[in-house]
Formats: structure tokens, sequence, C-alpha cells
């Protein structure tokens, strides 16, 4: 079980630091709603 559980908590924690990173360019504005796919 531990096996099965450990890579699906990985996704999750990846995703969340993703969000992050991309909120804060932003913020910052580096990133544009135009610009995304």
């Amino acid at each position: 079980a531990p096996v099965a559980r450990a890579p699906y908590r990985l996704v999750p924690s990846e995703m969340k630091d993703l969000a992050e990173q991309l909120k804060e360019l932003s913020d910052k504005g580096f990133i544009r709603p135009s610009s995304s796919p």
C-alpha cells in the first residue's frame, strides 16, 4: 500500500509548488492571461 501511495502524494505536492510559482510570476506580471494555451 505505501508503495502505491507514495507516487500519488508526489503529484499534488508538485502541482502545489508549480501553482505557487505561477501565482508569484503572474503577480509580478511575467505571465499574461492571453499567453496561456
